[in-house]
């Protein structure tokens, strides 16, 4: 309940689409960015823009599969759990 009252009052998901949207202006070509994720309203959002992005040739290559932390890594920082990193190569 929290995490929903804090993304409704800060504007979270607004933030991030206005980011995405900007993102590969940001970046030279063949310019890498890599975004970790912490729940799946965030993590949707990211996938369908590098998806977007490669269709629209404004990507080369984007992550096909989510990296997530080991068990190793989730036993040692148990907040790892959720996270999701996904990357994206701007097109040249």
């Amino acid at each position: 309940m929290f995490q929903a009252l804090r993304i409704a009052v800060n504007d979270e998901f607004s933030a991030l689409e206005t980011f995405l949207r900007h993102l590969p202006a940001c970046l030279k070509p063949n310019g890498r960015v890599a975004i970790l994720t912490f729940h799946s309203g965030e993590d949707r959002r990211v996938k369908k823009a590098f998806e977007t992005g490669l269709w629209g040739k404004v990507y080369s290559a984007i992550a096909e599969e989510v990296i997530r932390a080991t068990p190793e890594e989730q036993r040692s920082n148990p907040r790892s759990a959720p996270a999701k990193l996904r990357w994206a190569r701007r097109a040249d």
